[in-house]
């Protein structure tokens, strides 16, 4: 989450992402008259961040970035790993390579 936001705030913008990624797919919302400030702020920091695009008069929809964007916030490790998997296998293989390596040298050594 960016710096400067209020943890009512940050579970605002959970609650509302929420909401729309468990809605039926497709589904579109308007926001009304009379929304309480903290749930209108949530619903424009989630415009701002690209998670929701306008639909058909002013409706608004969740987008593949906003879906992406409740992965990030919920599995961050996850989300790293699936984005960076190839360097992480080759620092992971290179550490079990030299690790195989000092424990053979370690036994060249002792023998």
């Amino acid at each position: 989450m960016a710096r400067g936001v209020s943890k009512e705030l940050e579970d605002e913008i959970c609650k509302v992402l929420e909401e729309s990624v468990n809605a039926r797919p497709g589904s579109v919302f308007n926001i009304p008259q009379g929304t309480d400030r903290l749930r209108y702020d949530a619903i424009s920091y989630l415009e701002d961040v690209g998670a929701f695009g306008y639909g058909n008069l002013g409706s608004l929809r969740l987008t593949a970035q906003g879906r992406d964007y409740w992965e990030k916030l919920n599995a961050p490790r996850w989300y790293w790993f699936r984005r960076n998997w190839f360097p992480a296998s080759v620092a992971a293989g290179t550490i079990l390579f030299s690790g195989a390596a000092a424990a053979a040298n370690i036994l060249n050594l002792v023998t």
